[in-house]
């Protein structure tokens, strides 16, 4: 059976931590820049919200009202973590009760979310997870110019996905391999009616062209801005819709990623 999404969290931060020099840090983030010649200037540390991966899935979690109880954790993120000795799959696992499989999925740019789903869903099918908790988390402070942080324009942000078999209102019925936007929309939408949530690096003639409604999301984040918005609006979109195709196009490889989720229409679901 494949998973249901049961509840769902969003949340950015609003505050920021005051710098603290960490000369293992720093050590860090210049031995790692180093054989790619990108210069490290700890002005950018100096800058940065200094907000960790921990504390926004903490937050995020804290936004469920009720703590999941999952048996698979999976952690996804398309930008390093500000301070990256902490195991965020460990603590995550230690919040909601200990006792999860639990890793993380990286180097993928914002296809790691998508990643995440289809892992979800081959454990799911297996037998080998009752409930799956998807962690989406994004910051904001590197040691060096990154382009997608530039300018204050990357929110530090985060969103939980709570998936079970088959107690909420959304089934994740597709995640197709990576593609071309146009084909890839064609291909997902092929016997279906859905709402197009549609991120904010996707092209937005090729979205209109499938003549179906469309939700934009706003620019501001990178790896979270889908599931941000699906937390947030899931519960009104199935009120209104009988599925969804959330997609984005990484403006790193200009790759484009869906994911196609069917309402349930059961009994007893919330």
């Amino acid at each position: 059976m494949a998973l249901t999404l049961r509840s769902a969290s969003a949340y950015v931060a609003d505050h920021r931590h005051p710098y603290q020099r960490d000369d293992w840090l720093v050590s860090y983030q210049q031995d790692l820049l180093a054989p790619f010649d990108v210069p490290f200037d700890e002005k950018f540390l100096k800058q940065g919200a200094n907000i960790g991966f921990q504390e926004l899935a903490e937050r995020a979690l804290d936004g469920l009202g009720e703590r999941p109880e999952p048996d698979l954790v999976v952690i996804a993120h398309g930008l390093p973590d500000h301070y990256p000795f902490r195991s965020i799959g460990g603590h995550v696992d230690k919040l909601v009760g200990g006792g999860s499989e639990n890793f993380a999925i990286s180097d993928q740019g914002l296809r790691a979310p998508f990643t995440a789903l289809r892992i979800g869903n081959a454990y799911a099918r297996s037998g080998r997870c009752r409930q799956a908790a998807v962690v989406v988390v994004e910051q904001s402070t590197f040691g060096q110019d990154e382009p997608l942080a530039r300018d204050g324009k990357l929110a530090d942000s985060a969103a939980v996905l709570v998936l079970d078999n088959g107690s909420g209102r959304w089934e994740v019925a597709a995640v197709p391999p990576a593609g071309h936007l146009r084909a890839l929309l064609r291909d997902t939408v092929e016997g279906e009616h859905p709402l197009v949530v549609a991120g904010p690096w996707t092209d937005a003639e090729q979205v209109a062209a499938t003549g179906l409604a469309d939700h934009r999301v706003a620019p501001g984040s990178y790896c979270t801005s889908l599931w941000l918005d699906l937390a947030r609006h899931h519960e009104e979109w199935a009120d209104r819709h009988d599925a969804v195709v959330l997609c984005d196009t990484d403006p790193r490889t200009g790759r484009s990623h869906a994911a196609l989720l069917r309402r349930r229409d059961t009994e007893g679901t919330t």
